[in-house]
């Protein structure tokens, strides 16, 4: 897997993909990954997530890492034709509808049918903000996407939101969940969300399940799909092709 120099600001850093299994609990099998970009200094040092978050709130910095990692999802679908991955499209990209565009005639220039990809928006935006991407979200399905929302329950509920839109797969945020053999009010609160804020019919995916004992209850309670370190960490390159045998 080819690593990319990425100049921003007169710094040079490497990038490369990792990808994070999402583990199905009915099954117990690997339901999707998420292809996430890292960062490394010009010491090959990683680059904490704070800081990551930091260099990509530039339009055009954010527009040069989708590329890549778009361009190395289509790589790996191609090389297994049963995998289907994830990745987070951020908010200085949601309403272009020309980049959309633009994704859609990469997959067809890959020969890689869009139902295979899933694109993850952030629930982290206003109500305004959220309306005023309803199109290209409509767009994106349009075009065969499959479209996530994550972070779901980050400070407001926004609940409305899944009424106007269907969303393919909820992702609940990590602080929902981590610590939910701990908490009993948690526990409750994550009931609530999958039992009647989330539309029926809804992939729901808890994200940050680190614990096993957290893990043990969401067996008992929860039949969609988990994120977090208690089945595998982040995967690299390599180390998926050897667990996916391509």
């Amino acid at each position: 897997m080819k690593i990319n120099t990425l100049e921003i600001k007169g710094r040079k850093f490497l990038m490369t993909a990792e990808f994070h299994p999402i583990i199905n609990l009915s099954g117990k099998n690997i339901l999707r990954y998420q292809a996430v970009a890292q960062f490394y200094n010009a010491e090959d040092f990683l680059i904490p997530a704070e800081q990551t978050a930091t260099l990509l709130e530039e339009t055009a910095v954010s527009r040069k890492v989708t590329d890549f990692i778009f361009e190395v999802i289509c790589h790996v679908l191609k090389m297994k034709e049963t995998m289907t991955l994830s990745f987070i499209l951020s908010p200085q990209l949601v309403n272009d509808m020309d980049y959309l565009t633009q994704l859609i005639e990469r997959c067809q220039h890959h020969n890689i049918a869009p139902q295979r990809i899933e694109i993850e928006v952030n629930d982290k935006i206003t109500y305004p903000q959220f309306i005023s991407r309803l199109p290209a979200l409509k767009k994106a399905k349009e075009y065969g996407f499959m479209v996530s929302l994550g972070k779901f329950g980050h400070g407001n509920e926004h609940a409305e939101r899944l009424q106007l839109f269907a969303f393919n797969t909820i992702k609940i945020d990590r602080s929902l969940v981590d610590g939910i053999a701990r908490y009993p009010a948690k526990l409750s609160t994550l009931h609530r969300f999958i039992g009647s804020v989330i539309p029926a019919g809804t992939n729901v995916i808890c994200e940050g399940v680190d614990s096993s004992a957290d893990l043990a209850l969401l067996n008992r309670y929860h039949s969609g799909g988990i994120k977090g370190y208690t089945f595998s960490r982040p995967l690299t390159f390599k180390q998926l092709q050897l667990l996916e045998g391509f």
